[in-house]
This record gives structure tokens, C-alpha cells and sequence, in this order.
């Protein structure tokens, strides 16, 4: 009796240490995560204000180093010295030099045109333009009462094949096709859309959602895709295989797709080179044709607009044609992209220079230190400087024989663009807060293709957008580098620089084959990258895809990578036959194609996943980091959010994402083509373009 009176007494106060037990943990637990954070917040801060320091340090060098120069006269000594084919880019000191700079390009055909010799028949120049694409249409939303099963929307067909010319001009069905991996990618995106509180704030705030949609149930990804504007604006080109189908009995008319539609601006495209106004203040310019014949612009001169586009909410207008016939890249040509208007004078819609697609560099580094080197200190250096230029540069990992006049590129090869643009300044630039410039991060595919007009190899790039919600109406999606970056309206070609990173990666562009089993990374990536963009659309039925410092379209496009290979890990080594292949092929090509492509997988992981925990979200791949629910939040989540931006910091901001992919791939061995351009267009003194922020 006596010994049960003493431990019934004695629970009242272990019950009491218990809890005492238990708030000290809790406490314990509260100061740990406060001190992560505050560690964590400290070492950013301190990193971005060495980064910053350092850039102030080299433009300051740069700049005195040219001041010292110029105060040293130009002797004929100074001018021969140097000579090598390995010239450095000619930089300018300042944005009225930059402007007297631009004034000084002279070219051949820069001379007056008389006005007699200026072709005004649109039908006799009708030849020296193309077709932007084979199947191309303006996507068409049905009104709610209208909608069909199995995300269906109405295509208006622009351009179609010589067969099907009978479709021009009508309006058809744009259905999916009823294979089984296609309609697994369609119900996967589904959603139904209802827009939350968040979604409204935004949409007071400025940003385009897809209000059409609200309200509606199972809306797929075509829907979200011509429902994405306010209006029914958006063109794209179809993917072929397309099926048309007539159908007798009536006037209606479908086309079956399996591939998301690609997003494209204009009608007909041509390559000119631009001469003069023939007015002043005026937006009509006389421009000339290249002629095949001769591979030069002396073809017919013609009368064309490019008009002035609005400036946005900010002031700052996308593109403009203030000197855009001074432009450094004139020289080279421009492909123009748009339609004739009632006066059938063809109208510019969207810009892109043909020297960013041509496959000759500039620039060449032999050998991993150098390239290393030139990706890390030289990529972004004096973004400031280079305004209005644009330039291409191909790194060589490996010390071959110093010839850049070669290109390692031949037709029909495939290349995974790695794409970042950095921010705005000047006069009328866009804030960074702290002095961080986050700007954007993006993944694409570039395809080595014969040029229509100059017979000569180029680029033709596609962009993969994981994009959030903005007020420009840049739709999440697949988008043709005429529309993403050329677009005169809504591109960023002529306001912000830009870096777009090609790899020409064997063990990921090209399919495995196992005696029959086929695997293909490149099209695993594609699959991935397109449900992301999809679920941007929609943002995942709350209508809204919103980023934030931590949570941002590289963290998603980063998870993108991480599906691709966890998946096509899982495949091989779940498949007996595909092991006793490897086992039996050690000394194949495709052997060490495959051993290669493991190697990077581990390496991207060690960046995607740099401390070696995957984050939750990408382990279920339930949520995305730029779409968020209306879970409850509090302290704690607010932690757990911080927690998983850490996991994946180096995913944080595009330029070091950017650049830590560059570096794996140039120490696995492949080379890299950088395309670099710097407000090119027109002149716009009250911009300036200012690189992204990377830690």
C-alpha cells in the first residue's frame, strides 16, 4: 500500500517534467529553425554584397583601364598590337557613346534609294516571303456552352499543306489523338478551375489570368492554352503529324494533334536589311531583300512598317524602332515577321537577328580552364557596356586545334538550350530590391536547320516556358524564338539582356535502343517539361502560377530535370533485359553513351539537390513551387517553405542554376554555344540592360 501511495504521488510530477520536457524541445526546436534561417539569410545577404562589391570593382577597372588608354593617344604601335583571330568584342564607354557608336555603322547599302526604284507592288515581292509555318492557326476558346469532350477548341487555320488549302481561312476543330500516352499527358493537366484569393489579388494588381476559365470543370491544356489572354489572340504552329479530317456530310472540318501546339507570332516571314525612313518620325522604312543569288541584300528594295509598340505599366516599351536601322546587327539582316494590313503594306510583328542564328562564332575558348573561366568572370562582364550588341561564343572544353572558323554544328544535329535574362536599368529601369536581379530561367531545344532564304545552317529555337502569371500575356508553353523573344509587343529582346546556352549532349539528345526496348531522355524531358508548363497554365485549377524570391520558374524547370531522371533511372535498372544488354556490350557506343548520361544525372543531382535531401514536393511531384494553394498558413509553414527553398538553393536564382548545369557539361566534355544579346533593335536611351544577380 505504501508503495503504491509513493508512485501515485509521483506521477503529478513526471507528468509536470514531461511538460516541461516538452516545451523546452518545442523552444529548443523554435531557436534551432530561427538560427537556419537567420544563418542562412546572413550568408545570402553577405554573398550578394561581395558580388556586388566585386562587379562595382571590375566595371571601375574597366572603365579607368579605357580612360587611360584613350588619355594615351592611338599610336601605330598600340594598334598593331594584339593581333590575333581571337579579337576581343569592341565595347563602349558610355550610353552617348554607345549612341555615336551606333550612328557610325556604315554599310553598302546604307547609300539612298531613289524613289523610283522602290517596289510598291506587294504582288511582285509576293516570292520573297515565306510561310511561317506548315499548320499554323489562331487557338480559338469556346464559349462554355460550346465546349466539346476531350479539350477541344476551335483553330481559325492560317497556312495549311497544298493538300488541305481548302482549310484556309475556315475555323476547325483542334482535337487530341486517342493514343494512350497522349491522353494520359491530357487527363494528368486536367483540372478544375476556380480562382482563389490570391488569384483575385493579383489580378488587381495588374497580372493576366485565365478569367474565361473560372468556373469551369476538367479544363485541359488546350483550353488553358487559348483561354490563357483575355481574347482570342494567341497563334501557334501545329506539330505534324496533324490529321485533317473533312468530313462530307457538312462544313466542318478537325485537325488531330499529339503534341502541344507551339506558340508563334506573325503570318509570313522575310529577311531584309533595314536602309532608311523615307520620312522622318515616321514608322514606314525602306528595307532591301537578301537575294539568294548573289548572298547579298540587293535584292528589291520595299516600303515596310515596323510600328512603335505602347510602353507597359512601368513605362518601358519592349521594342523600339528609334535607329533601329544604325543597329550593329543590321549589317547582317533581320527576319521580319508579320502580315500585310489593308494598304497591303506588310506590318512588323515580331524581329529576329540572323546573326544569333547563324553557327559562327565570334568567340572561341579552347580548353576546360579557359572556357570555366570565360563562363564564370567574362559571360556577364560589363553587360552595361554592350548595349545593343550581340554576340555568339563557343567554348571548347577540350584543347583541339585552335580554328574557330570551323563549327562543330552540322544540320540536323539537336541541342538543350539552357536559357537566363537579367534585369533593367537606367532612366526608367525596373526596381531590385537589395540589388538582386533575379530575372528569368527557362529550358528549350535548338535544331541545326537549313535556312529558307541564305541556303546556310542556323538555329531554330524552341523555348520550354515554365512561366508564371504576368501582365504581358507570356503564356506558359512552347514558344518559337520569333514570338518568346522577337515579338515587338511582348519579346525581351530589345529590353533585357539575354543568355541563351546551347549543349549538344549525345547521351541525352539521342534514343537508346536494348534490342527493342527504346528509351529517349530527350523526349522523357519533353513529357515533363510540358505537364509543368500545363499545370502553369492553370495553376493547378486556382488559376494563378505566381513567383516569388524562393519560389520561382526555376526551381520547377529545375524538378523538370529531376522527373527526367529519376524516371529513366527507374526504367533501367527495374529491367532485366536492358541490364544482361549492358553486361554483354561493355565496349558498345551506346554503352558509353549510357554511362555518360549516368554520370551527368549524378552530377545534376548533386545541384538540384545539393544537400542531398529531396525536397518533398519533388518527391511526390505533387505541388510546384510557383503555384500555391489556399492552405492555412502560419509560422511553421512558413519555415517549411524555407526549408525547401535550402534543399535546392542552387536552384534559387536562374544565372547560378544557369551556370552550374554550363559547368557539369563542359567538365563531362561537350562544348557550349552562348548566344548573347543586349537591348538589340532600336535605341532607347532611357534603358539600360543589367546582368542577373548570381551568388
Amino acid at each position: 500500500m505504501v508503495a503504491y501511495s509513493s508512485i501515485s504521488s509521483s506521477w503529478p510530477k513526471i507528468i509536470l517534467l514531461s511538460g516541461q520536457s516538452l516545451e523546452q524541445f518545442l523552444l529548443t526546436l523554435g531557436l534551432t529553425a530561427f538560427a537556419v534561417i537567420f544563418s542562412l539569410s546572413a550568408f545570402i545577404f553577405l554573398r550578394l554584397l561581395l558580388n556586388w562589391l566585386q562587379v562595382q570593382l571590375e566595371e571601375t577597372r574597366y572603365f579607368l583601364t579605357l580612360k587611360l588608354k584613350k588619355n594615351a593617344g592611338k599610336s601605330s604601335a598600340n594598334i598593331a598590337e594584339h593581333e590575333n583571330i581571337f579579337l576581343e568584342p569592341q565595347f563602349v564607354e558610355s550610353e552617348a557613346n554607345y549612341t555615336a557608336d551606333f550612328l557610325r555603322v556604315e554599310t553598302e547599302i546604307s547609300a539612298a534609294i531613289e524613289p523610283q526604284m522602290i517596289c510598291e507592288d506587294a504582288a511582285a515581292v509576293a516570292h520573297l516571303y515565306k510561310p511561317i509555318a506548315l499548320w499554323h492557326g489562331r487557338l480559338i476558346l469556346p464559349a462554355n456552352d460550346q465546349r466539346q469532350p476531350y479539350d477541344t477548341v476551335f483553330v481559325e487555320v492560317i497556312n495549311a499543306p497544298k493538300k488541305y488549302q481548302n482549310f484556309i481561312g475556315k475555323t476547325a476543330f483542334l482535337k487530341w489523338s486517342t493514343n494512350r500516352p497522349v491522353q494520359f499527358f491530357v487527363h494528368a493537366v486536367s483540372q478544375d478551375i476556380k480562382f482563389t484569393k490570391k488569384t483575385k489579388k493579383s489580378q488587381k494588381s495588374g497580372n493576366i489570368h485565365p478569367v474565361r476559365l473560372n468556373g469551369w470543370r476538367n479544363v485541359g491544356p488546350l483550353e488553358t492554352l487559348a483561354g490563357s489572354r483575355l481574347e482570342d489572340s494567341l497563334t501557334v504552329m501545329l506539330r505534324r503529324p496533324v490529321i485533317a479530317i473533312n468530313h462530307s456530310s457538312s462544313d466542318k472540318q478537325e485537325l488531330i494533334i499529339d503534341r502541344e501546339p507551339v506558340q508563334i507570332i506573325g503570318r509570313f516571314c522575310a529577311l531584309v536589311s533595314i536602309l532608311q525612313r523615307p520620312e522622318p518620325d515616321s514608322d514606314k522604312f525602306i528595307v532591301r531583300h537578301f537575294s539568294k543569288t548573289s548572298q547579298q541584300f540587293d535584292g528589291a528594295a520595299e516600303i515596310i512598317r515596323i510600328p512603335q509598340v505602347q510602353p507597359d505599366k512601368n513605362g518601358i516599351a519592349r521594342s523600339t524602332n528609334h535607329q533601329i536601322e544604325q543597329s550593329p546587327l543590321n549589317p547582317d539582316g533581320w527576319y521580319i515577321y508579320g502580315e500585310r494590313d489593308e494598304d497591303n503594306i506588310f506590318v512588323v510583328q515580331g524581329i529576329e537577328p540572323r546573326k544569333v542564328a547563324q553557327l559562327i562564332p565570334d568567340e572561341t575558348h579552347f580548353g576546360l580552364q579557359k572556357s570555366l573561366a570565360y563562363l564564370q568572370e567574362q559571360n556577364w562582364l560589363n553587360t552595361r557596356a554592350q548595349k545593343g550588341q550581340g554576340k555568339r561564343v563557343l567554348l571548347m572544353p577540350n584543347d583541339a586545334t585552335e580554328n574557330n572558323s570551323i563549327s562543330p554544328w552540322q544540320e540536323g544535329d539537336i541541342g538543350i538550350v539552357i536559357h537566363s535574362f537579367g534585369g533593367i536599368g537606367g532612366q526608367k529601369g525596373e526596381p531590385a530590391p537589395l540589388g538582386i536581379v533575379t530575372g528569368h530561367f527557362a529550358f528549350g531545344v535548338a535544331k541545326v536547320v537549313r535556312d529558307r532564304f541564305t541556303s546556310e545552317l542556323r538555329f531554330d529555337i524552341e523555348y520550354k516556358q515554365v512561366y508564371a502569371h504576368n501582365p504581358d500575356g507570356i503564356v506558359a508553353g512552347a514558344s518559337k524564338w520569333q514570338s518568346y523573344m522577337g515579338d515587338l509587343q511582348r519579346g525581351w529582346l530589345g529590353d533585357r539582356p539575354v543568355c541563351d546556352i546551347i549543349c549538344k549532349l549525345d547521351c541525352v539528345c539521342c534514343d537508346y535502343d536494348f534490342d527493342g526496348i527504346t528509351l529517349s531522355p530527350l523526349t522523357e524531358l519533353n513529357q515533363q517539361l510540358d505537364i509543368m508548363m500545363a499545370r502553369y497554365r492553370s495553376g493547378d485549377g486556382t488559376g494563378a502560377s505566381l513567383v516569388t524570391p524562393a519560389t520561382s520558374c526555376v526551381q520547377d524547370s529545375s524538378q523538370a530535370i529531376y522527373a527526367t531522371i529519376k524516371k529513366i533511372t527507374a526504367e533501367i535498372e527495374s529491367n532485366p533485359q536492358i541490364q544482361d544488354w549492358l553486361k554483354t556490350n561493355p565496349a558498345a557506343a551506346q554503352t558509353q553513351r549510357f554511362q555518360q548520361l549516368v554520370a551527368l544525372g549524378q552530377s545534376l543531382e548533386k545541384v538540384l539537390i545539393p544537400l542531398g535531401v529531396v525536397r518533398p514536393d519533388w518527391r511526390k511531384n505533387s505541388r510546384l513551387a510557383g503555384i500555391d494553394s489556399e492552405i492555412k498558413k502560419g509560422l511553421f509553414a512558413g519555415i517549411a517553405n524555407s526549408l525547401k527553398a535550402a534543399m535546392s538553393y542552387r536552384t534559387m536564382l536562374p544565372r547560378r542554376t544557369q551556370d552550374e548545369i554550363a559547368k557539369i557539361l563542359l567538365k563531362q566534355g561537350s562544348f557550349l554555344w552562348i548566344i548573347r544579346t543586349n537591348q538589340v533593335g532600336g535605341c532607347d536611351a532611357e534603358i539600360e540592360p543589367i546582368a542577373p544577380t548570381g551568388l
